[in-house]
């Protein structure tokens, strides 16, 4: 019966003949047999480099991610829909448990590829030009990475599967910082161009008084003349995120934080305060002006 470490072994002499097909196959198929009947956190036998995860699973789950991320390839949704949904079964909002993840080194595990699944899907969703899936499989990789400190800050000499988790959690970074960054200045470029008011939020159309540049995965740069937002704005502070709290009440604006909602409020609640006592006056002011116009009507 064959088992996930020898099934690994195929997939990797198939890679090495250039058959991607063949191998990209059985990494799945390594990694499916480990999650049914095997030890998630065994050791591949064998000396790695130190940027490689030394878990069996992890090996095959790095390898099965090189290829959906691979320029040249074209492994997605639409062509290999088995293979993307078992990748898509371990980004972060997932709701199914993982099973035989039961130690602490499994959840260790586990995390690492949860971020790694949620960087490729955030990928693939900006090769389908959908900035705003993209955001938010990046924004679950930097929630997932909260709950093990290594892989943001590796202790010194750290290898294996913290680093490798490590370096693709800088790309998660880089990559939301720049979504985040492009759409608070285009925003503003539109709203100052347009005089528009009206609070511009994630998935809304933008077309930006200049084309946007933008590089797909095999290197072509294209330019782009509209696109949707990949984040929405707090209304108090005004920092751009794609995962904000929405309001309490109205369940249409967002906030950073409940800080920023009760600052917020206080701010409205005095703007309608002033709004509400210029009325007050004005109408005062009016029905005094009427009732005076009145009197002098009957003399």
């Amino acid at each position: 019966m064959s088992t996930g470490i020898s099934l690994l072994h195929r997939a990797e002499l198939a890679y090495a003949a250039n058959r991607t097909d063949e191998a990209f196959d059985y990494y799945q198929r390594s990694i499916k047999k480990i999650l049914k009947d095997e030890d998630v956190t065994a050791l591949v036998p064998a000396q790695l480099p130190p940027q490689y995860p030394r878990e069996v699973l992890g090996m095959a789950w790095h390898n099965f991610l090189d290829l959906f991320r691979a320029p040249g390839m074209n492994y997605t949704e639409a062509s290999q829909p088995e293979a993307f949904k078992l990748l898509s079964s371990f980004r972060p909002s997932y709701k199914k448990p993982h099973g035989r993840f039961d130690s602490p080194q499994a959840q260790v595990l586990l995390k690492g590829m949860q971020i790694t699944a949620a960087l490729t899907l955030g990928l693939l969703a900006w090769d389908k030009r959908d900035r705003a899936t993209a955001a938010k499989r990046y924004r679950e990789a930097i929630d997932v990475s909260d709950s093990y400190p290594p892989f943001r800050s590796p202790p010194s000499g750290s290898t294996g599967l913290v680093l490798y988790v490590h370096k693709d959690l800088q790309t998660v970074q880089e990559n939301l910082g720049v979504l985040v960054t492009n759409d608070a200045l285009n925003v503003e470029m539109v709203n100052t161009m347009s005089e528009n008011t009206e609070a511009m939020g994630r998935k809304d159309l933008v077309n930006p008084p200049f084309p946007m540049t933008r590089v797909d995965k095999n290197g072509e740069v294209t330019s782009e003349i509209s696109f949707s937002l990949a984040t929405n704005a707090c209304a108090h502070c005004g920092k751009r995120d794609p995962k904000l709290q929405r309001c309490s009440l109205c369940r249409t604006t967002f906030y950073c934080n409940a800080d920023c909602q009760k600052k917020h409020w206080s701010y409205v609640a005095d703007v309608r305060y002033m709004i509400l006592l210029v009325l007050t006056v004005t109408y005062l002011y009016r029905s005094h002006k009427n009732l005076c116009s009145g009197r002098s009507n009957r003399r």
